[in-house]
């Protein structure tokens, strides 16, 4: 089979969705240099980092700055492996805050998550109560939530829906799209909580969104054991590798460390049948375009020329 390590279809590749130590929710097993670390020793290009109830912004700066000595003390050349945070609008911050999206986004932040676990319709789908809304009763987005689309289209950042409703989605891309967000994707809307069809995911790729694929939703294991190998596939060929993204969603303990979960993530996906440009569109140039890693095209092409050779 075709090799994903180093020299393989992992280097360049940007993990967009990763969990990792300081973390209030998920018991993680490694905390986010450990894993930087490891994906730049495995030639990855980046990692997305995210933290339920904190922002990851300005420990991304710091992450950042070690890995730098990490390649300097390699002898390699600081600056092409990028650490990228941001903050999860759960109620530790607020919920549907401006305040905390702005400072993040000063801080650097790549990504402006809405809710997760505080999501209104998380705790529906679970039967608990409360949680934060996004949507008012007429089927609009609030007034909080249209100054945090603002505020994302002014800072060239990524909007993720994370773990809103399907209706939610649809009413969150039209309003996002009007506010000039151009970098809209989609948290794991094959997993039971926030479920969308294939046939509706293909639907919000058309509306100019993306679909993340992950493989903690997508493959089974301890935490997920039920999944159907075949929708994968089905999901991809309905949304299209342009409008699709590969990414782990690991960083518990219960599952492979990250790389090593990516690792295997292109393994399954190549005894699959899924062509090797199509794997690299969805887990190397469309995480990038996302993250907004991609301005300097000649930078890269040069990168994938010489990087390790």
């Amino acid at each position: 089979m075709e090799q994903v390590g180093r020299a393989g279809l992992v280097r360049l590749a940007v993990d967009i969705h990763v969990h990792g130590y300081p973390e209030a929710l998920v018991d993680t097993g490694w905390d986010f240099f450990e894993t930087c670390r490891a994906a730049y020793d495995a030639g990855m290009r980046a990692i997305c980092c995210k933290s339920m109830y904190s922002d990851t912004a300005p420990m991304a700066y710091f992450v950042q700055k070690m890995i730098d000595q990490y390649a300097a003390e390699k002898g390699d050349e600081p600056g092409y492996f990028k650490v990228c945070g941001g903050v999860v609008l759960n109620c530790s911050v607020g919920g549907l805050n401006p305040v905390a999206v702005k400072t993040s986004l000063k801080l650097g932040a790549r990504c402006i998550w809405l809710p997760s676990h505080d999501a209104a319709h998380h705790r529906r789908v679970l039967g608990e109560p409360g949680g934060v809304e996004v949507i008012d009763e007429n089927g609009e987005i609030l007034p909080e939530l249209r100054e945090i689309l603002a505020l994302v289209a002014e800072y060239g950042a990524m909007l993720d829906t994370c773990h809103t409703g399907t209706r939610e989605r649809f009413i969150i891309v039209e309003a996002a799209r009007k506010a000039g967000v151009e970098r809209i994707h989609h948290t794991h809307p094959q997993w039971s909580v926030n479920r969308a069809s294939p046939e509706q995911m293909a639907e919000l790729a058309q509306m100019g969104s993306y679909i993340g694929l992950f493989m903690y939703s997508a493959v089974p294991h301890f935490n997920n054991p039920v999944c159907d190998r075949e929708e994968m596939l089905e999901i991809i060929r309905l949304v299209g590798p342009e409008r699709t993204v590969i990414a782990t969603d690991y960083g518990s303990m219960l599952n492979p460390p990250p790389v090593e979960g990516l690792k295997l993530y292109l393994r399954l996906l190549l005894a699959m049948g899924i062509e090797r440009d199509d794997i690299e569109t969805m887990v190397k140039r469309n995480p990038a375009w996302l993250l907004g890693l991609d301005d300097d095209l000649g930078r890269l092409a040069l990168m994938e020329q010489d990087l390790f050779a």
